[in-house]
């Protein structure tokens, strides 16, 4: 039986625990994740880690998103981008207060045209800012209107 995969201490915005991200793109991402909760209230978090230990990265994102409690409480509008990169696995947690904005279409269109394409071609940190410019537009500020 596969061990389940510890999971990572919420310590910001973005928690790259496989090191793939270097300061400065790390700063971007953290900047483009605090301007949207300033718009919209919504919360955006990327994470990646090092591997899932066998464990379904579906099943991760949501012990993870509970764990962590990403969004408003009471509107539970978070969302984590997360990227396990020795699986080559990528996914969007959606929370249930932001389904109708970022529907599973959306986050599969973001995860097929945005993240995997960069993934593919070796670079992560472009892939993982694709994917959250990608999510923003979804989410962000006048998204829908």
């Amino acid at each position: 039986m596969a061990s389940k995969t510890a999971l990572p201490a919420l310590t910001g915005r973005v928690v790259d625990d496989a090191n793939l991200l270097a300061p400065e793109q790390e700063a971007g991402l953290v900047a483009k994740s605090a301007e949207l909760e300033k718009a919209t209230g919504h919360q955006l978090v990327v994470v990646t880690i090092p591997s899932l230990h066998g464990q379904d990265i579906a099943t991760f994102g949501v012990d993870l998103g509970r764990r962590w409690g990403v969004g408003r409480k009471d509107i539970d509008d978070g969302v984590l981008l997360i990227v396990a990169p020795n699986e080559r696995k990528a996914r969007i947690e959606v929370g249930y207060g932001l389904e109708k904005a970022l529907r599973d279409e959306e986050a599969g269109r973001i995860l097929r045209d945005a993240i995997l394409p960069a993934f593919r071609a070796g670079d992560m940190p472009k892939g993982i800012a694709a994917g959250v410019d990608g999510i923003i537009r979804e989410i962000g500020p006048g998204a829908g209107a």
